[in-house]
């Protein structure tokens, strides 16, 4: 997601691509505009199949750290308290906006059913506090979180030896949710985790402290990155994908369907993150064809418009395909070619919708 406005933000063709790449991954989780029960039989496989994927919401959560830990530093005029007060404006003020419209529709939705009016208030506020209001809303709300945080823990996180201890400490957190869903502990840990669903932190706390070290580190992992050629990167990249889809694999045996909330509880995501970082740290401009960088440029730029639009249209067609097609069901391949389709036209459609809410001034709320 964009992090400028009143954060110092430098542009950084890696981490353009990056969050270019990761836009791209996350509307495409949201492609299938057709009812679930029209593929309820193939959704662990999909669920699996597209688990490489899964790199997205950790890369945006790791640069927007990243960019938090640059904006602190070159903001030397300022308290820590003032840099933590023009975070959280900048954080919330999209978050308002967009929880605000998502919650307007379901009111609209609920009204057109017949629910009554305190009930659909009830269903809002769990949609909200669960993030669940748009897909991929629990993403402002973990962002929110990792900031209060941030400005106690970041230097802490300067040091290789407590970076590690981080990634140990978010290995073991993952380890207690497979305890916990094999029954070893009882069943209490991973019915609370359902219950409060992905903002948690205990899935997330790892990116905020990669965020800062990669930062501080920038050139050195650039240097590496420059280093190793192109087809050991290309080997890195489909480890780290057998890697995601192995462990995806075994989370769904414990989960059975119940795969939520519970898809981004695997290391390998954490390893996509380091991954992807070093192998693109060192991309340079001249390196991507002209049309390719303007692309880069434009998901880059929109990201946290794409991010929220998508999400809230996700809804608005999975309904409007239920009326239209009711009864119909897909096989494999027929839904791949849907979440193709449906993955150009949310991010075709959201992109347009952000560029023309920029010019009517919004900007603050989807770039």
């Amino acid at each position: 997601m964009s992090n400028k406005s009143d954060l110092i933000r430098e542009r950084i063709l890696p981490l353009d691509l990056l969050k270019a790449i990761s836009i791209i991954a996350v509307v495409s989780f949201h492609g299938i505009l057709v009812p679930q029960q029209s593929y309820v039989d193939l959704e662990s496989t999909l669920n699996i199949l597209f688990a490489p994927l899964r790199f997205c919401v950790p890369v945006f959560l790791t640069i927007s750290f990243f960019l938090c830990e640059q904006s602190l530093q070159k903001q030397k005029e300022d308290t820590i308290y003032d840099w933590l007060k023009k975070r959280l404006t900048r954080l919330l003020i999209p978050t308002l906006f967009w929880f605000l419209v998502a919650s307007v529709l379901v009111l609209i939705k609920e009204s057109f059913i017949g629910n009554p009016f305190t009930e659909t208030l009830r269903e809002i506020s769990e949609l909200v506090l669960t993030g669940r209001i748009f897909a991929g809303a629990y993403y402002l709300l973990i962002a929110l979180q990792l900031s209060l945080l941030f400005i106690y823990l970041n230097r802490y996180f300067l040091q290789w030896h407590n970076l590690a201890i981080a990634i140990f400490l978010q290995s073991l957190a993952f380890g207690a949710i497979d305890f916990s869903l094999q029954g070893n502990w009882g069943t209490q840990f991973s019915d609370f985790l359902r219950l409060v669903e992905r903002p948690f932190l205990i899935y997330w706390f790892v990116y905020l402290a990669l965020g800062v070290y990669l930062y501080t580190n920038w050139q050195v992992l650039r240097q590496i990155s420059a280093r190793i050629h192109t087809p050991v990167k290309i080997l890195l990249l489909l480890a780290t994908s057998i890697l995601m889809l192995t462990e995806a694999t075994w989370l769904h045996y414990l989960t059975g369907q119940a795969f939520l909330p519970f898809e981004y509880a695997m290391s390998s995501c954490i390893i996509s993150v380091c991954v992807l970082f070093v192998c693109l740290a060192s991309i340079q401009e001249n390196q991507l064809p002209p049309k390719l960088f303007q692309i880069v440029d434009l998901l880059s730029k929109y990201s946290l418009g794409i991010f929220c639009i998508n999400g809230i249209l996700f809804h608005i067609l999975v309904v409007f395909s239920s009326f239209i097609l009711p009864d119909l069901t897909y096989n494999l391949p027929e839904i791949i070619v849907i979440k193709v389709l449906g993955t150009a036209l949310l991010l075709s459609v959201s992109l347009g919708l952000s560029i023309i809410l920029k010019r009517l001034g919004l900007e603050k709320c989807v770039s």
